[in-house]
């Protein structure tokens, strides 16, 4: 899960910041469990700027000093003016009142159910933030656990699907982008296309 979120941060960085590079990238962290603090090990790696919080505030104090990040609370985390920020811990935490706080250029992270009603997929896109919908850049987890089911999962195949969660999430902001609706509606309309097609 942690390396489809890190690919679907870059594919966002790309999209919204023009970049190729995370270098000096400032990606804001909720949740550094197993998921986020994967993802802060692989955004240090390619040299993004990292703030970190978490329940745990130990844990993010500690990661955030392992990766030369800054550690905040998690009551100011998603309002942290960040390039991208990164929510990887509890599902519903963009809401009317954070989504009118949040100062990045994109929402990208691996948390479920993000979005607290449909509205604020509305709501953050009416703010020009590009939202990257969570079940398209999460989706590395249950790649893994379905080609296992299957008996497939090598990691070669296993990390060969999950390198295409980035030109997923590029079709949903291009066809957001084309037809004016929040990528949340989009991505719900591409996922009935796929099930309707199987």
């Amino acid at each position: 899960t942690a390396l489809g979120v890190f690919l679907g941060v870059k594919a966002a960085a790309k999209r919204a910041l023009n970049v190729d590079s995370l270098t000096d990238v400032h990606v804001a962290i909720q949740g550094v469990g197993s998921v986020g603090g994967g993802l802060a090990k692989l955004l240090a790696e390619e040299g993004a700027r990292l703030t970190l919080a978490d329940v745990n505030a130990d844990r993010a104090q500690e990661l955030a000093a392992e990766y030369g990040g800054e550690a905040v609370d998690t009551d100011s985390i998603l309002s942290v003016e960040a390039d991208i920020v990164s929510p990887n811990a509890l599902g519903a935490v963009l809401d009317e009142e954070s989504i009118s706080q949040l100062r990045c250029s994109a929402v990208a992270g691996g948390a479920n159910n993000q979005l607290a009603t449909p509205e604020d997929g509305q709501r953050i896109y009416e703010r020009g933030i590009l939202f990257a919908p969570d079940y398209v850049i999460n989706a590395g987890g249950i790649i893994n656990v379905g080609l296992e089911y299957l008996g497939q999962g090598d990691e070669q195949e296993v990390k060969a699907r999950i390198a295409k969660i980035p030109d997923r999430l590029e079709q949903v902001w291009q066809e957001s982008a084309e037809c004016g609706d929040p990528a949340a509606d989009v991505a719900d309309r591409i996922a009935r296309r796929l099930i309707a097609r199987s």
